[in-house]
């Protein structure tokens, strides 16, 4: 019973009943239409919903990248500063501003390895592009303040808003206080595109992915459509098509 109420509400909320309504529609099409052209981009729309709604895509797409931050993560044993990369601020009003899910995860992680190190966390981030207040870094320091920890450990880089302003400022941070290396900390799905710009600017790292945002195990229901399938391939076609946009333009 609970089995049938599951595959019912993965067709009756978004992103089931989207596909729903593409399967309603193109069935009309196919009857009333004569183009051979809308049949076939209702079919192949239909089709690639469906792909970015489940375990399908998430194989294609997503599992590839972490997949990959699993094979080049270490466990952290030298003392090398923590570098930690924004994944996101929620703004609730001009004042007050809190670490997306991304960023949370990879800051718990970085301030788990600073407690385990003692070294400097350095938070790269700034504000986000349509805001003009609170950065990245520093929602990030007042969380890790809150947690406990003694700012004196803490480095705030706040002008970055890509992953490749990330490394660029980051090597000026480098360069000047002579860092041989940094632990490179964020999400698993992040870090194949991370590792190419630290790369590119020859920045020496150990790469420590944050954590997966999604099943590597799947079990039936997966292979319905649902909500975090298609939000896990929309951030695996935004890293995509961020290592070809890097690519062409001459960044990794």
């Amino acid at each position: 019973m609970l089995a049938l109420e599951k595959i019912v509400a993965s067709f009756i909320m978004p992103p089931g009943l989207f596909i729903l309504l593409l399967l309603v529609l193109t069935l009309y099409l196919f009857k009333k239409s004569d183009s051979g052209l809308i049949k076939l981009l209702t079919v192949f729309l239909l089709l690639f919903f469906f792909f970015l709604s489940t375990a399908f895509g998430v194989q294609l797409l997503l599992h590839p990248l972490e997949n990959y931050a699993e094979q080049i993560s270490v466990n952290a044993f030298e003392s090398y500063p923590i570098v930690v990369l924004g994944g996101g601020l929620n703004y609730y009003s001009e004042t007050e501003a809190k670490p997306s899910v991304h960023s949370l995860q990879r800051l718990v992680k970085g301030y788990q390895l600073h407690r385990r190190l003692n070294t400097p966390l350095i938070y790269s981030g700034g504000v986000a592009i349509g805001q003009d207040k609170i950065s990245e870094a520093d929602a990030a320091g007042e969380l890790l303040q809150s947690l406990g920890m003694d700012l004196e450990f803490y480095i705030s880089e706040d002008q970055a808003q890509s992953t490749f302003e990330n490394a660029a400022y980051l090597k000026r941070w480098i360069e000047e206080n002579e860092v041989e290396k940094v632990y490179l900390v964020t999400s698993a799905y992040h870090i194949l595109r991370s590792a190419a710009v630290f790369e590119a600017q020859n920045i020496d790292f150990l790469a420590v992915h944050s954590g997966f945002i999604s099943d590597h195990q799947f079990s039936w229901l997966d292979y319905l459509p649902n909500r975090g399938a298609l939000t896990a391939n929309l951030s695996a076609i935004h890293e995509w098509v961020g290592l070809a946009w890097y690519y062409f333009r001459g960044r990794i």
